[in-house]
């Protein structure tokens, strides 16, 4: 019987490469074995419950999520440790007790506001917490500031609190993906060491009973341009690592070689100096990707041959519509694309792209093996 290959796919389909995907899996456990710290994957990047399982079986211990409804479904899916990396609101006290009746649950706090009350909500429903503090390493975005006294204190309060255990700090180097060169990727990850580790000893200074069992980092920029983590670091946070993207290439992340996901599309429509591709925004997302370092914004990029990992720099996608993507040739085109042709895209930002479809087909040598359940959620 023949195996359906990609050509036998409806497009736009999204393709993970399996071989791709297992060897970023491998290299970043391989990257936390020898480094000593714990691997707990962002799963927001892929939502989809057997890459988690593959995590888990290169060696991650436990994983993040960014929704609570994320927490549930892979809880439900028996994943039995978990961090909801986003700082909690009263609104999910609910979710939270929830989940914890089904895997060991870190939340993350940054707001002296919400102490008390989850104390209080704990109390009343007869539970407890494990607790992280969400530290600003320079984003900014969430996050408490490090310094002063004013942290050391909000870290007490939680410590104080009877049926919340503090855990540890948390923090996340998101402005590693506003930088324009390696060497600002370097600094800002150890930018974003040196800020936990100074707190972290500032904590214990205090007293012992602030010391932090858990000191957590990650990005994906930062995370791969770190060969050694400094003694202290006890877990890193990676999530696009699984399959990369253009704007990891574009930040020199990673190389095209390394990117496991891609939308299929075929072309239809024709015309001079252009052609539309059925790949619109509902299918590789309105993100433009790494603007900051190239000047021309586009909507991802075309292999000119995938087995080759060749990129063609003589066409742009240029605009999407809803189910439309508009692509127009450039001086330097070399390759005309026929009606009914398939193309293979390399999306900017495969987190968002991910998050738009249902399914992934998991290939191998253009051999479809399996579909996967994309884990969508719409609720927080």
């Amino acid at each position: 019987m023949r195996k359906l290959q990609t050509s036998d796919l409806i497009t736009p389909a999204l393709l993970i490469d399996l071989k791709r995907l297992e060897n970023n899996l491998r290299s970043m456990a391989e990257k936390a074995e020898y480094n000593g710290v714990n691997l707990r994957p962002h799963i927001k990047t892929h939502k989809c419950i057997e890459i988690g399982m593959k995590q888990l079986e290169y060696g991650a211990h436990g994983v993040t999520v960014s929704t609570m409804e994320e927490a549930r479904v892979f809880a439900d899916a028996g994943f039995d440790d978990i961090t909801y990396a986003v700082p909690l609101v009263p609104n999910k006290f609910d979710s939270v007790q929830h989940v914890s009746q089904k895997a060991h649950l870190n939340v993350l706090l940054d707001n002296e506001n919400i102490v008390e009350q989850l104390n209080t909500f704990c109390n009343r429903t007869e539970i407890s917490l494990d607790v992280f503090v969400k530290v600003d390493c320079g984003y900014p975005r969430c996050g408490i500031s490090p310094e002063g006294q004013a942290a050391i204190n909000f870290v007490k309060r939680i410590v104080e609190k009877p049926h919340l255990d503090f855990k540890g700090i948390l923090t996340h180097a998101g402005h590693s993906y506003n930088a324009t060169t390696v060497d600002e990727i370097k600094k800002i990850a150890r930018h974003e060491q040196d800020v936990m580790i100074r707190f972290a000893k500032a904590l214990t200074a205090e007293s012992n009973k602030l010391s932090p069992e858990v000191v957590s980092i990650g990005s994906t920029p930062t995370v791969c341009f770190t060969d050694t983590f400094q003694e202290g670091i006890t877990e890193i946070r990676p999530g696009n690592y699984v399959f990369f993207d253009y704007t990891q290439v574009a930040l020199g992340s990673c190389k095209v070689k390394d990117c496991a996901l891609t939308v299929v599309s075929s072309v239809i429509s024709t015309n001079p100096g252009r052609f539309i591709i059925d790949a619109g925004a509902t299918a590789l997302s309105k993100d433009l990707g790494p603007t900051h370092i190239e000047q021309t914004p586009c909507y991802g990029k075309i292999f000119k041959d995938y087995d080759r990992v060749e990129l063609d720099s003589g066409v742009l996608i240029e605009s999407l519509s809803q189910e439309h993507g508009k692509v127009v040739y450039q001086e330097s085109a070399s390759k005309k694309y026929d009606f009914g042709e398939m193309v293979r895209i390399l999306p900017n930002h495969s987190c968002l792209t991910a998050n738009l479809s249902d399914k992934y087909q998991v290939v191998k040598d253009d051999v479809v093996l399996d579909e996967w359940k994309v884990h969508r959620v719409r609720t927080a």
